[in-house]
């Protein structure tokens, strides 16, 4: 069973200088070096949740893969994301990538760009459409590992109930919600996840 951590920043938004204070260095500079202080909090959180799930207490413990996608040479694998109020991990023995985002509204700038004809027609009907596909797309390139070199819109990620063949793989989605806040992970391998909240005594105390 995979797992999926989660942090609000509603909870840690007076700990900022705890949270960065216990980082590995690398991941320190990297949050002080985010100029909103949320921006730099969801850094710092993640960080943490990295930290304390995966016991990453030193940045040379992390590899990197051609795309700069983090990685542990001895597993488990793992994926990180977060959005305005929320961090997640997720942790799977088997590849994975998971994206989250707040509610906002529908880009057309965005739509054109990145989904097919199909997800155009279903994104447009509400935002709750856009955000399910837009989660799925990112987190189908997290899992590949490849960011934006890889076109989202070569691929379809409709119907999300359904796995999809994406680029020789046969790919499958865990759909969700932190309170209001829709998330999608993928996966090459279907599992089922459990879903924690981390909170401050779990990361700092």
């Amino acid at each position: 069973m995979g797992h999926i951590y989660y942090c609000d920043m509603k909870k840690f938004e007076h700990l900022y200088e705890e949270c960065v204070f216990l980082l590995p260095e690398k991941r320190r500079q990297k949050a002080e070096r985010i100029i909103n202080k949320n921006e730099a909090l969801l850094s710092a959180t993640s960080g943490l949740m990295m930290k304390r799930v995966l016991g990453i207490t030193e940045d040379s413990m992390l590899s990197y893969g051609e795309h700069g996608k983090p990685f542990l040479e001895q597993g488990p694998f793992f994926s990180v994301s977060h959005s305005r109020q929320f961090s997640v991990l997720a942790v799977s023995e088997n590849e994975i990538g998971i994206d989250i985002e707040m509610h906002q509204s529908p880009s057309e700038r965005l739509i054109g760009r990145c989904f097919t004809e199909e997800e155009q027609a279903f994104a447009k009907l509400s935002t709750e459409n856009f955000l399910r596909i837009w989660t799925a797309k990112e987190a189908v390139l997290k899992l590949f590992g490849t960011g934006f070199s890889y076109s989202p819109k070569n691929f379809s990620v409709l119907p999300l109930d359904d796995p999809h063949e994406i680029n020789g793989r046969k790919i499958g989605f865990f759909c969700g919600k932190i309170n209001e806040a829709p998330f999608t992970a993928a996966f090459y391998k279907k599992e089922d996840f459990e879903i924690s909240e981390l909170l401050p005594e779990d990361l700092i105390y």
